[in-house]
């Protein structure tokens, strides 16, 4: 999963507002990040490990000229890809970026490599824009038709996940989607007077949202060139049944952010609501029925808040605020290894006692995915004194990998694979577990089940997930 923004403007340099979208957009990958700008004659690439606030600075932005340029921050879902984006390739003068996950990127280097052109780090954005290249190269017209014939056929053959950013020297800007719209992608623009003025393309609207005036997806399939005059060219190259990853509204965009016409914030609070109508269903309401004034519900901050809330408001109980984790530390989830995530709950999470001793804690999770977390915060709960501790999660139990760009790769690490509830619970340290179902999940988002990636809750993967390439 990483987070991505593209910009092309008429009057000004583009590294400033670059840099903000970066920040707005580190909760996405806080692992790398990188910038690449470009003006009438040269390039300008600055990145490296660590924060966008670690890799930048004035000097450096200041350095990024030009009015057309790409960012990227990043958290590796693979072993070993740890090298930052974005990249660029002197023959064809391309830069690229990208988010997602490219499932056949060995079987696409094999054949890149076949053909005289090699891949020199482990990231897969430069597998996109190598194989990019290659039609790019082999294809006649115009820059805009050689672009979109180059993306079509990159379409064609990579199997994955991706929204692509790219500046193509000289000429524009050029982003696409994948058919299936698996990861998240939205453009805007920003109007001065009947002209248009400057156009953005980014992974949430949260990151363009104060740079262009409207705010629009980019369709599952497309492509759109820009180019330096802003004149806008848009095609449908490859459109297939869309699958939007579900987990972009459970966890990982921020709520302030809107996908496919949904607001987060929004959708969450239905999540809410759903948990809140199974409990007042489940044997458990009638049991703690005449024990109100000890209940109390909570979030794992931060992604959970919204739906704590509603919940509590559905069911007249108090919300209270009960951890606290350090804001310096980032996100637990997308730490690189487990032991990581661990040293976080221990250290960095925090438990205000008074609050919870003698009580009844509802915590509300946004998933339970290897239980690490869950199972340390009611730990930590518990051994300030709570009665009991109550887990509603608002995405059912994930029992697959991902291969699309969320850190899942193996069933073993998943907590919901292969366990019954109880043993769930026993891992936990829950005295009880609810998980929201999958329609209630896809009733709370306003789309239809079969509009989702659900892979990770059903095994129904929207790509062929096949190795095999026989040529390019």
């Amino acid at each position: 999963m990483c987070g991505i923004i593209g910009i092309i403007s008429k009057e000004k340099w583009v590294s400033y507002d670059i840099y903000h979208s970066l920040l707005n957009l580190q909760h996405r990958g806080q692992d790398n990040a990188g910038i690449f700008t470009t003006d009438d004659q040269y390039i300008y690439l600055e990145k490296g490990k660590g924060l966008v606030s670690e890799i930048f600075n004035n000097v450096k932005l200041e350095q990024l000229k030009g009015r057309m340029g790409i960012g990227q921050v990043r958290y590796p879902t693979t072993v070993k890809k740890e090298d930052a984006q974005p990249f660029y390739i002197d023959l064809g003068g391309i830069a690229m970026a990208h988010n997602g996950n490219v499932y056949n990127e060995t079987a696409l280097r094999q054949r890149l490599k076949e053909n005289r052109i090699y891949c020199d780090s482990d990231c897969d954005a430069e597998t996109i824009l190598k194989l990019f290249y290659y039609y790019f190269d082999k294809s006649r017209g115009t820059i805009i038709e050689r672009c979109f014939n180059a993306a079509k056929l990159v379409m064609q053959k990579v199997d994955g996940s991706y929204s692509v950013v790219s500046v193509i020297r000289g000429a524009g800007f050029f982003a696409f989607r994948d058919p299936h719209g698996i990861r998240p992608f939205v453009f805007g623009k920003k109007m001065k007077g009947n002209n248009v003025n400057t156009y953005a393309f980014a992974s949430e609207s949260v990151a363009i949202e104060d740079i262009v005036d409207n705010i629009e997806h980019v369709k599952c399939g497309e492509g759109i060139f820009i180019d330096q005059n802003l004149k806008i060219y848009r095609k449908v190259l490859l459109k297939k049944n869309p699958q939007h990853c579900m987990f972009e509204w459970v966890y990982f965009s921020r709520s302030v952010s809107k996908l496919e016409g949904s607001s987060i914030n929004h959708v969450r609070g239905n999540l809410g609501k759903e948990l809140a109508k199974k409990y007042q269903q489940s044997p458990l309401y009638e049991r703690l029925s005449n024990q109100k004034n000890k209940i109390i519900v909570a979030a794992i901050p931060e992604t959970s808040r919204p739906a704590s809330i509603t919940f509590a408001r559905q069911t007249k109980y108090q919300y209270k605020d009960i951890l606290e984790k350090n804001r310096f530390i980032g996100r637990i989830f997308i730490k690189p290894n487990e032991k990581l995530r661990r040293s976080e709950i221990i250290y960095n999470v925090k438990v205000i006692e008074e609050v919870v001793k003698n009580k009844i804690v509802f915590l509300i999770d946004d998933s339970i995915v290897r239980g690490t977390t869950s199972k340390g915060i009611i730990k930590k709960i518990k051994s300030k004194g709570a009665k009991e501790v109550h887990l509603f999660s608002t995405c059912p139990p994930i029992v697959n990998p991902c291969y699309y760009g969320v850190n899942m790769p193996t069933k073993k690490e998943l907590i919901a694979h292969n366990k019954t509830l109880k043993d769930i619970e026993e891992y936990t340290g829950a005295d009880s577990i609810t998980y929201i179902t999958i329609d209630e999940l896809a009733s709370s988002i306003g789309l239809h089940a079969s509009k989702l990636c659900l892979a990770c809750l059903n095994g129904r993967y929207p790509t062929p997930l096949l190795n095999y390439i026989d040529k390019l």
